[in-house]
């Protein structure tokens, strides 16, 4: 399953840059340009994955009723 989503993703990115890349929107943007435009918004895209991980972990903590803490064996309600 995993590995199917992974393949779907891929290829999603894959043919919407070719096509950005292939497409005239009316702005006179050269190929580079492009090219420079795609590979800073997948930086950001990625870097957006952990923050979004780590924000639903948070968020995730915060609701937790029952907690054992390991330091000392009691419950903890929040």
């Amino acid at each position: 399953m995993k590995k199917n989503t992974y393949r779907f993703a891929v290829a999603l990115a894959l043919a919407f840059s070719g096509i950005f890349l292939w497409c005239d929107m009316g702005v006179s943007l050269t190929p580079l340009t492009k090219l420079f435009i795609l590979f800073f918004g997948g930086v950001v895209g990625l870097q957006c994955v952990p923050a979004a991980v780590l924000f639903v972990s948070m968020v995730k903590g915060a609701f937790t009723v029952n907690q054992n803490n390991p330091l000392t064996g009691n419950g903890v309600k929040s």
